[in-house]
């Protein structure tokens, strides 16, 4: 990995709007929660899972090479998806495991397994993402091969873990205020997972790697776990055109469908959904790069039904410049004279 790629991936939760939403979100809630008493103890219960799931949410998603979502309602949910909370069980049974060596061998001992610790830690965790599976992210094997996929770049994790720790420390003497500080240290922590996601990414993990899954989904999960995701992407994108910001947020569904594992059918499926929003301009708008795909792959019938569709919420909707010629020959091949006759006095 370059300089650059690796300080982009520190600064990513603090430049993209999405995880430093969540980032700030999560930490205020926490902070109430550490604050709050008897009752901060239920909304910690609450809190904590969602942390963690989504800080795995964020090492996958940056491991595929994908902007991270917002905070979902799924993370709030202690019963779902239970192997992404596993980490809060690693952390602290590492934190306790080291308390308990310094007590009985002195705290140079806990250091040197620290130390051992923090070089495998991330290879763990790597593992958890690809596998989903909690007793596969301890094996040995798995662990060892995540580290060889990575090759050198695999250390730039453990070293950046043991600078935060570094820094927590210094943080903690120099830094007053717990808030600031707590935010601080908040911060590297998803940062830590960010760049543990992107060093995946450069070994091309999540898509080759030669881990075996724990549980061979079917093809309805597959399918639901895509519409999922379909999901979460339409959602950042809606939110993105709803302050105004229109191409950022076909920006950010063009991005998706470069990586869909079946882009035809994804084109269909975000049209079909934008089209049911009350407000239809963005779907037209959508339509028209949509119609392009479909007629440079010379699917003249649906891209008959996209313009009729189109033209039923706005008469006057009509395809790109470059693509009416197309267009035409596309409406005259399906037999549809009205269209083509409509598409003509656009020329």
């Amino acid at each position: 990995m370059k300089a650059s790629d690796i300080l982009n991936e520190i600064a990513y939760p603090l430049t993209h709007a999405a995880v430093l939403m969540t980032m700030a979100l999560l930490y205020v809630l926490l902070s109430l929660a550490f604050y709050g008493g008897v009752l901060g103890l239920f909304l910690m219960f609450l809190v904590l899972p969602a942390v963690f799931r989504y800080l795995m949410v964020l090492l996958q998603w940056r491991a595929r090479g994908l902007e991270a979502p917002t905070l979902d309602v799924d993370h709030l949910n202690f019963l779902g998806n239970a192997w992404s909370i596993f980490p809060a069980f690693l952390i602290a049974a590492i934190g306790y495991g080291m308390y308990a060596i310094s007590t009985s061998f002195g705290p140079t001992a806990a250091y040197v397994v620290c130390v051992v610790v923090t070089a495998v830690l991330p290879a763990s965790l790597g593992v958890l993402a690809i596998s989903q599976s909690p007793l596969e992210s301890m094996n040995p094997v798995s662990i060892g091969a995540v580290i060889q996929r990575c090759g050198g770049s695999y250390w730039i994790a453990p070293t950046f873990a043991i600078v935060v720790s570094v820094a927590v420390v210094w943080l903690h003497r120099v830094i007053p205020y717990p808030l600031v500080r707590g935010f601080i240290t908040f911060y590297l922590l998803f940062a830590q997972f960010a760049l543990i996601g992107a060093i995946m990414r450069s070994g091309d993990l999540m898509k080759e790697a030669d881990i075996p899954d724990a549980v061979e989904p079917d093809a309805k999960d597959v399918e639901n776990a895509l519409i999922k995701e379909r999901t979460s992407v339409l959602n950042h994108a809606y939110g993105f055109i709803t302050r105004d910001n229109r191409a950022g947020g076909f920006k950010h569904i063009e991005n998706w469908l470069q990586r869909d594992p079946d882009p035809e059918s994804a084109w269909s499926w975000f049209f079909d959904q934008m089209m049911r929003w009350e407000i239809k301009h963005p779907a037209l708008l959508f339509g028209q790069s949509y119609l392009s795909q479909l007629l440079k792959n010379g699917e003249q019938l649906a891209a008959v039904k996209v313009m009729m569709r189109c033209r039923h919420e706005n008469a006057d909707f009509a395809p790109l410049a470059d693509d009416l010629g197309m267009a035409i020959k596309a409406a005259e091949q399906c037999q549809s004279q009205e269209l083509a006759t409509f598409l003509r006095s656009r020329v």
